[in-house]
């Protein structure tokens, strides 16, 4: 019930059309159904899956190119892998994942609602370095990893689109011993003091 609340209130703040909130809605009932099994999400965040998690990560939009290719890094519960392929059927998503169990609720989720979208199975520093515009993360490393993790991506030309927590900037610093790049920090609209991190011309200090 108290995730139905929720919803009530995600869709009175947010203005989604039917065909994504349809989508959306399925990927989340998949979520639901595999959430335990998986120890995809806690029982604490469950209730605040629409307004916390979902809404987090649908601010990425404003930032998606029509057509993007994406890679998300770590994509665990989906986040926000499975719900930028619901909101945005024009862009491919492949989900990077090396837990077995979460990979399997990922394609089971991908099936479920129909989305363009794929899952590999594997440790990022091992996955196909295939082309891509963007690369995508949320609550899978802290920044100077984070950009090891996808520097072979934005090495060929993609873009760094990461969700970052209160301590963003701490992590900032700490990249930069190891990387230089241009960034820009744009508040997050989904509460709390993180922001939507966007990274490109990424090269190692050291050469």
């Amino acid at each position: 019930m108290a995730a139905d609340n929720d919803r009530a209130a995600f869709l009175a703040a947010h203005d989604v059309s039917r065909e994504t909130l349809d989508r959306l809605d399925k990927v989340i009932d998949t979520l639901d159904a595999w959430r335990m099994r998986c120890n995809l999400i806690g029982p604490k965040e469950w209730p605040n899956i629409w307004l916390r998690h979902v809404w987090d990560c649908l601010q990425l939009l404003d930032h998606v190119p029509d057509g993007a290719r994406i890679v998300d890094l770590g994509s665990g519960a989906g986040f926000p892998g499975l719900i930028l392929a619901a909101a945005r059927p024009d862009v491919h998503v492949t989900m990077i994942e090396s837990v077995g169990k979460k990979a399997a609720f990922l394609r089971a989720a991908i099936q479920a609602a129909s989305l363009t979208a794929d899952v590999v199975q594997g440790r990022v520093e091992n996955a196909p370095v295939n082309p891509a515009d963007l690369v995508t993360a949320r609550a899978f490393a802290r920044l100077p990893r984070l950009l090891d993790y996808a520097a072979p991506w934005m090495k060929n030309g993609a873009k760094g689109l990461f969700l970052k927590g209160e301590r963003w900037e701490e992590e900032l610093t700490d990249a930069r011993q190891v990387w230089n790049f241009a960034y820009e920090a744009i508040p997050s609209r989904s509460g709390g003091a993180g922001v939507v991190l966007k990274i490109r011309e990424l090269k190692r200090v050291d050469g």
